[in-house]
């Protein structure tokens, strides 16, 4: 049900770094045990849940966060409200339609579930979402550097806009949707850039995202509103990047897909 190599892709993963569209970057650390929203968009709504995290980089210790779970709220063509959860500890993904459980997809017969035009599908560690207008996955992963890190998981996400989100009525929100702004702007927020050898992070996307990171910051898993929701909205303005304190740099069009990742190798180089 997915064409590969259709799109590009910008994702949100380890400790977790965000690589958005147009090309911006930043790290955000939460808050252990919030839920924060990632994409708003119309009719979806895609939030992940920060735990603290503690882990060896090399010969580095380091007081991070990671993702532990995703959770989506969708609202298909004909008006039908699913929910998805997505987690490190459970087996495979629990399936909500309306108030019911539907089905909890696992990597066998039953990893595939579709209702009008929502597809999730489960492909051994990875799970994706997909609707008429995004892509989306959250893949369970080990941290960097296993052997030091022995047992630890974290979730990676990767998200991807399969249509112009660029000039949507209903502009995307969120710490990641909302670089979907209709320009041809890269905006780097705050990075955490200490290398010591023990270290707490402290980035909260600073300079990248429109108000503040409690901003982002949702009551329930599932739950949809928040200061920039667009989940029920009509039409709603991209975000006011003349705000925005980061670091701005040309990049060209945003790609019409982009990955949310917690932790990369490249960018947690000591």
């Amino acid at each position: 049900y997915l064409i590969e190599g259709s799109c590009s892709v910008f994702s949100v993963s380890k400790d977790p770094h965000l690589s958005l569209p147009h090309g911006g970057r930043a790290d955000f650390r939460g808050q252990n045990n919030a839920i924060f929203n990632l994409l708003s968009a119309k009719n979806v709504t895609m939030n992940v849940k920060i735990e603290n995290a503690d882990f060896v980089w090399s010969k580095r210790n380091v007081h991070g966060t990671k993702m532990s779970a995703a959770y989506w709220t969708l609202r298909t063509l004909m008006g039908k409200l699913i929910r998805i959860e997505y987690n490190t500890k459970d087996k495979g993904a629990a399936v909500y339609v309306g108030e019911e459980f539907k089905m909890r997809l696992v990597d066998d017969a039953s990893n595939e579930f579709i209702l009008d035009n929502v597809h999730v599908m489960l492909l051994k560690s990875k799970l994706r979402v997909r609707t008429d207008r995004w892509e989306m996955s959250a893949t369970k992963n080990s941290f960097p550097f296993p052997l030091l890190n022995r047992g630890k998981v974290l979730l990676d996400v990767e998200i991807s806009a399969l249509y112009d989100a660029d000039n949507d009525v209903v502009a995307p929100h969120g710490i990641f949707g909302q670089a979907y702004d209709g320009d041809n702007i890269g905006i780097d927020g705050a990075i955490d850039s200490d290398r010591h050898s023990d270290t707490t992070t402290k980035a909260q996307a600073e300079g990248a995202i429109e108000g503040i990171w409690s901003d982002y910051k949702m009551t329930a898993p599932f739950a949809t509103d928040f200061k920039y929701s667009r989940f029920d909205a009509t039409s709603a303005k991209h975000r006011d990047v003349s705000k925005l304190m980061g670091k701005q740099h040309a990049v060209g069009k945003a790609t019409r897909s982009s990955k949310s990742t917690a932790f990369s190798q490249e960018r947690m180089a000591a």
